[in-house]
């Protein structure tokens, strides 16, 4: 009780107060304030924190616009300046700090809406292209070995649960087999050398389930915008391929973290999955922090 009071007040009084005085004093508003004083994610937080806490409504709108209308980024800029009366001569700097902050949040969106399309697809084995990337994974992890046929208990070297990998990607649809297979075909030695590990004789685990469980904690870690502290200290916006690239990157410390547990069995795998995920939040409060692997995307630094 206490608690909604003291934030009901620090939102309708103390904040707006503050905020008075500092422009009174200082002469410039808050998001001129946070784009002069902080650089890379911590200076994007803090713009969209203060475009959704605004008591203006054409601000608030632009931390949770709809992806699928076009966004005149440029425009609102204009917006912005217009409705917090800020003078482009008085403070140059401030438009194109404003606006690349704008892109970042708007492409963070667009990601989110790009994970939760892959992920809405289900796998269906009378999809040809399912069924011929299902194919090439088992090529790059087990090149020397030949599938006896499509429906067979091979596949549990690799990982999965059963005779047919399909039922395995009900949670995730095509987002775990997408990833999964962005790690074999980009990362093919490094993939190989993880699937080695999952078949240790005392603390093996699934290779691909264990991979679908990391799709699910990246893709958690995104929708709930934990990721924004990783993907704001991009030089651009965050693409579908940058999002695989992390998955990868997760999935080999998370191998690593496995053995450096040294489980007992595979019964212990939600408590290390948990101990790894709070590990992570913890790295991501840290405004600078980005989760770095050993790799980067074939043609491209990310």
């Amino acid at each position: 009780m206490w608690e909604a009071t003291w934030l009901y007040l620090y939102l309708t009084w103390i904040r707006p107060m503050i905020k008075w005085i500092l422009r009174k004093v200082l002469g410039t508003c808050e998001l001129q304030r946070i784009c002069q004083g902080y650089g890379g994610a911590a200076r994007i937080k803090r713009v969209e924190k203060s475009l959704k806490l605004s008591k203006y409504k054409l601000l608030q709108e632009m931390t949770h616009g709809d992806v699928h209308v076009d966004c005149d980024v440029d425009q609102k800029v204009q917006d912005i300046m217009q409705i917090k009366g800020v003078s482009q001569e008085k403070d140059p700097q401030f438009a194109p700090s404003l606006r690349a902050c704008l892109v970042q949040i708007r492409g963070y969106q667009e990601l989110i809406h790009e994970v939760e399309v892959v992920r809405g697809e289900k796998y269906s084995s009378d999809n040809q292209e399912h069924e011929n990337m299902l194919l090439q994974l088992w090529d790059h992890l087990m090149p020397d070995t030949s599938l006896e046929s499509r429906i067979t208990k091979q596949w549990g070297d690799i990982g999965f649960q059963g005779d047919d990998p399909r039922t395995d990607f009900r949670g995730m649809g095509m987002l775990g087999l997408h990833n999964l297979f962005f790690f074999a075909d980009q990362q093919t030695e490094l993939a190989r050398q993880v699937l080695q590990h999952s078949h240790h004789p005392q603390y093996g685990y699934s290779f691909a389930i264990v991979g679908i469980n990391i799709t699910s904690l990246t893709y958690s870690l995104l929708v709930r915008g934990k990721l924004r502290t990783h993907f704001y200290n991009f030089p651009s916006p965050p693409k579908l391929s940058h999002f695989h690239l992390l998955y990868c990157h997760l999935l080999v410390e998370f191998d690593k973290f496995w053995f450096a547990e040294k489980p007992k069995n595979i019964m212990e795998f939600t408590r290390i999955r948990n101990k790894f995920e709070k590990k992570l939040l913890s790295l991501l409060r840290d405004d600078s922090m980005v989760l770095r692997g050993s790799f980067v995307e074939k043609g491209e630094q990310s």
